[in-house]
């Protein structure tokens, strides 16, 4: 999947940012403002860390994401790059699947 850097949206968009794997917060503001494709979503980042389901969280996020890449759209935030899911990192969580 290909798309510019520079993203050119047309309105009505709804924009949200922070989410910070708070999974029930993330579904609380698609309940209020629309599930993908009937809504256009503009996420800013910080997905993952601090809530306790950013696994669940991501995941969803990127299902959006690869299920309607037109009008759902993903901007990295400051947590996710390497050097702080290195110390903040969901792998802590991912553990508690492994067996």
């Amino acid at each position: 999947m290909r798309q510019p850097m520079l993203l050119e949206l047309e309105a009505p968009v709804n924009v949200a940012g922070d989410i910070h794997g708070q999974f029930g917060d993330l579904l609380r503001h698609f309940d209020k403002c629309g599930y993908p494709p009937d809504a256009n979503y503009l996420f800013l980042g910080d997905y993952v860390d601090r809530g306790r389901e950013s696994v669940e969280t991501i995941c969803l996020l990127l299902a959006y994401k690869v299920k309607f890449p037109e009008n759902f759209f993903l901007l990295r935030g400051n947590h996710e790059c390497a050097g702080l899911n290195r110390c903040k990192s969901p792998q802590i969580k991912l553990n508690r699947y492994k067996r």
